[in-house]
C-alpha cells in the first residue's frame, strides 16, 4: 500500500522541488563545448539561414579605450547578428529562448536546425545577457525578449520573460542594412564575460574566413544565395558608427569554387582539381540518407613552379610559404558537411608532421537523417562517430580468417553503427593514400622515366612474355581459362578488385582498360588488410591479377623508391634512391633464406624447388628489358 507523505505548506515553500534547478543548469550549460566565439556565432547564423534571410550581418561593437588608463586598448563590448529573414511572432520568439524547444525538432528534418538549443545555448556560452528584437512589419513594430543570467542566478527566475512590443533601439537603426528591412531579427550579446576577442577588425577577418567555409554552399547557391557581411563598429556618444564593412567570400577547402577567398593567383580560378568522388545511400528504418564524398588535390601550377604553365606572381622558395599555401594549410583536413553546412574540419586523417598534407582535401556531405550514425552533437560542431573511424584498421578488429565482407556482415548482424560507415572509411583512407602518392610525383617532377615503371607499361611487357610462352606451349591455368564475353570478364575483374578494397569506380576503370587492351596481367597497389604478404595473386579468366600490398614495408622501401625515380633528380638524390632500393632487395633475399632455414626438414626441398622455379620465370620476364 502506497503512502503519500504530505509536508506542511511552510515546508513545501522552503524548498524548490523543480526537476532541475535553473540556476545550476544554466551555469553547467555555459560550458557547452563551443570551440570559440566564432563557432557560437554560427548558431545564430544558422537561425538566420533557416529564416530564409538573404543578407546576414555580424556586428562587433568596439568601445574606445579609457584615456585615463595607461596602455588601455579598445575592447569588444557587444556582438550582434542582424538578418532580413521572416521574423518571428511573439510565441515563437519566447519559445526560441527556451532550451530544448523549437520548431525544427523533428528527427526527419533535413534542414540545418533540429536540436532546439542553438540560440540560448550558444548565447550564454559567450555572454551574460542576450536580447532579441524581431519584426514582421518594420523594426519600429518589433517584439522584444531576453535572457539575463543575473536574473536567473540572483533572483531565481524560472521562466522566459514575457514578450513585449518594443521598437529596436535607436542606436541600432541605420547601422546595418537589415535594420531597415520590412522583416527581420536582431540578436545582441552584451556583458561579454567569455568572449576573448582582442579587437573588432582583426577578429572579424578571422570570422569572415570561418563563416566563408562553414556557409560556402549557401554563399554560392544558384537558387537563393545568401550574403554575410562583417561590420566593425565603434560605440560613439549617442549612436554606433561603422568603421569597416567586409563581405564574406566563399572559402572552399576543396578549392574548386571561384571566385573565392583564396589568395591570388587563385582567387578567380580553382587551385585544386577533382581526384575522385563517390556516393552512398544508407537506409535508416523506412528512410534513406545520402552520403557524398569528394576528393581533390592541388593542381601542378599551385605547388611546383617549375611545372607551372603560368608564371607565379610572387617569388617564394616553396609554395607552402606563399599566401595560397598558408591558406591551404589553414583549410587542411576532411570537411564534414551536414545539410550543406560544415560541421567541422577534422584533422583526424592528417599527418600533422607533414606540411604537404595541405595539398589534398576531402569533403564528406550527409543528410541530417544520418545524425545518429555520424554521431552529431547538439552544438553542431562535431561528428564524433564518423571521426572515430579515421584510419581504422579493420584487420585489427576482425576475427581470425575473417574477410572484409564477413567483418562488415558481422557488424550489420550485431546492429553495430560502424557497419553503415565502414565502406566510407575504407574508401577515404585509400583515396588519401593515392593522393599523397600523386602529390609526391608533382613535387618531384614529371620527367620521362628511364625504364618501364608505370603499372600499365609493366602489364604490357608482362603480357607480351606470357603470350610468347603460350605460343611455345608453356601454359598455366590462366591460359586454359574458358572463353567469356567482355562484359562478364569486366564484371568479374571488378568483383575481384572490390574484394581487395578497391572502390567501384576505380575497379571498373582498371577492368575496362585491361579488357580493352587484351592485357593478361593486372598489377596494382592496394591495401590487402594485413602486413604479412607483400603481394597477393588472383586469376580471373585469362588475367593474372597481382595485388601489391601497400601495408607491407617492401612497398615503402622498395616499390615506392623505384617508381619515384625521375629525370630531373640530382645525381646525389638518384644514388641515394638506388642505395635504398638495393639494400631493401638484399634484405628480401636474406628474409627468404631465413624462411628456408626455419622450415621443417620435410619442407626444405619444396622451398628450394619454388626458389628455382621462381628464378627461372624471373629470368624469362627480365630478359625482355632492354639494357
Amino acid at each position: 500500500m502506497e503512502h503519500v507523505v504530505k509536508e506542511t505548506a511552510a515546508l513545501q515553500q522552503e524548498f524548490d522541488f523543480s526537476i532541475v534547478s535553473a540556476k545550476l543548469t544554466i551555469e553547467a550549460m555555459r560550458d557547452s563545448g563551443y570551440k570559440d566565439t566564432d563557432h557560437a556565432l554560427a548558431e545564430l547564423i544558422d537561425n538566420s539561414v533557416e529564416a530564409r534571410a538573404d543578407l546576414i550581418e555580424v556586428v562587433a561593437v568596439e568601445t574606445p579605450p579609457d584615456p585615463n588608463v595607461p596602455f588601455a586598448r579598445a575592447r569588444v563590448s557587444e556582438i550582434a547578428v542582424i538578418d532580413n529573414g521572416e521574423g518571428m511572432d511573439a510565441t515563437t520568439l519566447r519559445r526560441a529562448l527556451k532550451f530544448g524547444d523549437g520548431t525544427r525538432l523533428d528527427r526527419s528534418s533535413r534542414g540545418i536546425g533540429r536540436f532546439g538549443v542553438g540560440l540560448p545555448q550558444s548565447s550564454i556560452s559567450q555572454c551574460r545577457r542576450v536580447d532579441i528584437w524581431t519584426w514582421q512589419n518594420g523594426a519600429t513594430n518589433a517584439f522584444h525578449c531576453y535572457l539575463d543570467l543575473d536574473e536567473i542566478q540572483k533572483c531565481g527566475r524560472q521562466d522566459v520573460p514575457e514578450v513585449r512590443l518594443q521598437p529596436v533601439p535607436e542606436r541600432w537603426l541605420g547601422l546595418a542594412d537589415n535594420s531597415n528591412a520590412p522583416t527581420g531579427t536582431i540578436v545582441i550579446w552584451s556583458n561579454l564575460d567569455r568572449v576573448r576577442w582582442s579587437g573588432g577588425k582583426k577578429t572579424l577577418a578571422r570570422t569572415a574566413e570561418l563563416c566563408g567555409r562553414i556557409y560556402r554552399k549557401f554563399l554560392t547557391d544558384d537558387d537563393r544565395p545568401i550574403s554575410i557581411a562583417l561590420i566593425h563598429a565603434t560605440d560613439g556618444p549617442s549612436t554606433l558608427v561603422v568603421k569597416d564593412r567586409t563581405d564574406c567570400l566563399p572559402n572552399d577547402p576543396l578549392y574548386l569554387m571561384s571566385p573565392s577567398a583564396t589568395p591570388e593567383p587563385f582567387s578567380d580560378k580553382p587551385m585544386f582539381e577533382t581526384f575522385n568522388a563517390r556516393n552512398w545511400t544508407i537506409s535508416i528504418g523506412q528512410e534513406r540518407g545520402e552520403i557524398h564524398v569528394r576528393c581533390t588535390m592541388a593542381r601542378t601550377d599551385a605547388i611546383n613552379e617549375a611545372k607551372s604553365s603560368v608564371t607565379w606572381p610572387y617569388s617564394y622558395p616553396k609554395a607552402g610559404s606563399a599566401p595560397w599555401g598558408k591558406h591551404a594549410d589553414r583549410n587542411k583536413g576532411v570537411s564534414i558537411v551536414r545539410a550543406r553546412r560544415e560541421l567541422e574540419l577534422s584533422l583526424a586523417w592528417v599527418n600533422n608532421y607533414e606540411p604537404e598534407e595541405r595539398w589534398w582535401s576531402v569533403e564528406v556531405e550527409f543528410d541530417p537523417i544520418l545524425d545518429e550514425v555520424f554521431g552529431v552533437v547538439n552544438n553542431k560542431q562535431h561528428a564524433h562517430a564518423f571521426v572515430a573511424g579515421a584510419g581504422m584498421g579493420w584487420e585489427e578488429l576482425k576475427e581470425d580468417d575473417e574477410s572484409f565482407g564477413a567483418f562488415r556482415e558481422r557488424l550489420e548482424n550485431n546492429s553495430d553503427p560502424r557497419a553503415h560507415l565502414l565502406d566510407v572509411w575504407v574508401w577515404i583512407d585509400d583515396q588519401i593514400k593515392r593522393m599523397r602518392k600523386e602529390r609526391k610525383k608533382i613535387t618531384k617532377g614529371t620527367g620521362t622515366p628511364r625504364h618501364p615503371q608505370t603499372d600499365e607499361e609493366i602489364e604490357d611487357v608482362a603480357t607480351k612474355v606470357i603470350n610468347e610462352q603460350k605460343e611455345r606451349g608453356e601454359e598455366g591455368d590462366s591460359d586454359r581459362a574458358p572463353a567469356t564475353t567482355q562484359e562478364e570478364k569486366i564484371s568479374r575483374i571488378v568483383e575481384s578488385a572490390r574484394q581487395v578494397r578497391v572502390d567501384e569506380n576505380t575497379a571498373k576503370e582498371w577492368a575496362e582498360a585491361t579488357v580493352r587492351t587484351d592485357r593478361r596481367v593486372l598489377l596494382k597497389s592496394v591495401t590487402l588488410g594485413h602486413r604479412d604478404a607483400f603481394f597477393d595473386i588472383e586469376s580471373v579468366n585469362d588475367v593474372i591479377e597481382v595485388w601489391l600490398n601497400e601495408q607491407h614495408p617492401v612497398h615503402e622501401h622498395l616499390i615506392d623508391v623505384v617508381t619515384m625515380e625521375r629525370d630531373d633528380e640530382s645525381l646525389e638524390e638518384l644514388n641515394e634512391r638506388l642505395r635504398k632500393a638495393a639494400f631493401t632487395f638484399r634484405m628480401l633475399l636474406v628474409a627468404w633464406a631465413r624462411n628456408e632455414d626455419k622450415a621443417p626438414s620435410g619442407n626444405k626441398g619444396t622451398l628450394e624447388d619454388v626458389r628455382m622455379d621462381w628464378g627461372r620465370e624471373a629470368r624469362k620476364f627480365l630478359e625482355v628489358i632492354e639494357s
